[in-house]
């Protein structure tokens, strides 16, 4: 999954962001709660209707515009819940720090099911249904802004997703792939899931992500990951026997679909040239990452974040081709020409709702009369740019 890359970060940043004294260090005593439905079209369980969320924020917090990191438990996608104290000690932590923070609930599937005759398939289907899940959180807030007046005082251009375990599966799969990455063997399992965008419902908002947070988490293959992918920051031990640091089959079921772990997921950032960092233990197994929470991991992921959400980090403008757009500003009709026979483009408004998303050749005009006058966002795989419409 592309997120929007160089210029919409650092527009989002000077329209939006507020980084006097926060970010960085617990500087809210006390969080509040509350917890929403953000989806009612799949359930959680036969005794639960709808998808819920636990979300958290600073108390007595008068700032707008805050970064939101969206979090999502473990538990072998048989297990596990919104309530996870891991969940809850993160989302409290960041929120202390002045961010919006969730906990998701997201769909299972049952230990029967990934030890019988077709685990591979059942494993499949339920990662892809958990990031359509995890995507229908994110439009939930993006809709909020847009259509509520965001309660949540968010800023739609700095969510993050993370998680650990089974949930960092979920974020790192959510934030690396594309509509056209999807290996044969997993096509069917993805269009069930709802495609790109997923099945899970807040349609018409972006689900892109300006970073991941994965601990102790993994990827089907190396494949999806290219230019342009969101900035990762990962924590994993080399003896993990449940989801491996390199590449092995989940849980060491022959089974069970490949993932691979932190370890060949940041080489092969680093070979793309995605901003990245890694914390690697030489111990501790799986539960590595939680077993200094307060002392290690959540100061390490909030470095990360931090120079991301204040800009302290320089991100690479990563490109691959020349492209123009033009005219620019542009009134009715916008041209584009790239050196590729044809691209998805997708133009995204300040509250980053998707309002053209279309595949076109290059020197195709796009009709854009209908948009209100504004400033909007042009991007693609490999560019990104402003455009105002008047």
């Amino acid at each position: 999954m592309k997120y929007i890359t160089l210029l919409f970060f650092f527009v989002s940043l000077q329209l939006f962001c507020q980084c006097d004294g926060r970010y960085e260090n617990e500087i809210f005593s006390s969080v509040n709660d509350t917890t929403v439905e953000y989806s009612d079209v799949h359930n959680w369980s036969s005794t639960d209707s709808g998808l819920d969320m636990d979300i958290y924020f600073p108390a007595n917090d008068t700032a707008s515009n805050r970064p939101l990191i969206l979090f999502a438990h473990g538990g072998v996608y048989v297990g596990g819940n919104k309530n996870n104290p891991t969940m809850v000690s993160l989302c409290r932590a960041f929120a202390k720090r002045g961010y919006v923070t969730a906990s998701i609930q997201y769909r299972l599937t049952s230990t029967a099911s990934l030890i019988g005759s077709n685990a591979f398939d059942i494993f499949s289907q339920t990662v892809l249904n958990s990031v359509s899940d995890m995507k229908a959180a994110i439009r939930y807030f993006r809709k909020n802004v847009a259509e509520n007046n965001n309660t949540y005082k968010i800023n739609p251009n700095l969510i993050f997703v993370g998680g650990y375990s089974a949930g960092a599966v979920t974020a790192s799969h959510l934030s690396v792939i594309d509509d056209n990455q999807v290996p044969a063997e997993f096509q069917s399992f993805y269009e069930i899931a709802g495609g790109i965008d997923g099945n899970s419902g807040n349609p018409g908002y972006s689900s892109e992500v300006s970073g991941v947070v994965n601990l102790a988490g993994a990827v089907n293959t190396l494949d999806f990951i290219d230019v342009g992918d969101a900035p990762m920051v990962s924590m994993h031990a080399t003896n993990d026997n449940t989801v491996n640091y390199e590449c092995a089959n989940a849980l060491g079921y022959a089974t069970l679909p490949i993932l691979c772990g932190s370890g060949k997921i940041h080489e092969k950032l680093d070979e793309v040239g995605v901003l990245n960092d890694l914390y690697t233990f030489s111990s501790g197994g799986h539960t590595a990452p939680l077993l200094d929470l307060n002392g290690l991991t959540i100061p390490f992921i909030s470095d990360f974040l931090y120079d991301i959400v204040c800009g302290t980090n320089t991100i690479q403008e990563q490109k691959s081709d020349s492209f123009t757009l033009f005219p620019n500003p542009c009134q009715n009709t916008l041209s584009l020409s790239f050196s590729d026979s044809k691209k998805e483009i997708t133009i995204v408004d300040l509250f980053a709702k998707v309002v053209i998303k279309e595949i076109v050749q290059s020197g195709e005009q796009i009709d854009i009369s209908y948009l209100k006058n504004g400033l909007y966002f042009v991007h693609s795989n490999s560019f990104s740019q402003i455009l105002i419409k008047n």
